[in-house]
């Protein structure tokens, strides 16, 4: 059995191959990365928002239960129901 050495020409075509295949991976990673960086970006915005919502409403809440019927929602002027504001003028009475 005969022992080749490698010659000049195939260390250019493993070079080669070798870039070939660590651009092919870091592309790959880069996608992976991105895209988990964009589900974390769009997890954080809709976890903030959801916390935004729940606190306004539990204000609206304590404002109901309170008879003051001046509320706003996220900066919008809100009515009570009719029947909330039947009940305050009963209890106000």
């Amino acid at each position: 059995m005969t022992v080749v050495a490698l010659q000049s020409k195939d260390i250019g075509r493993i070079g080669v191959a070798i870039i070939l295949g660590l651009v092919v991976v870091g592309l790959l990673l880069g996608l992976i990365i991105t895209a988990i960086v964009g589900r974390v970006i769009v997890l954080i915005v809709v976890v903030a928002l959801g916390v935004l919502v729940w606190q306004q409403r539990t204000t609206i809440q304590d404002h109901v239960k309170k008879c003051q019927l001046n509320m706003s929602f996220l900066g919008i002027h809100v009515d009570a129901p009719k029947d909330v504001q039947t009940q305050c003028a009963k209890v106000s009475r």
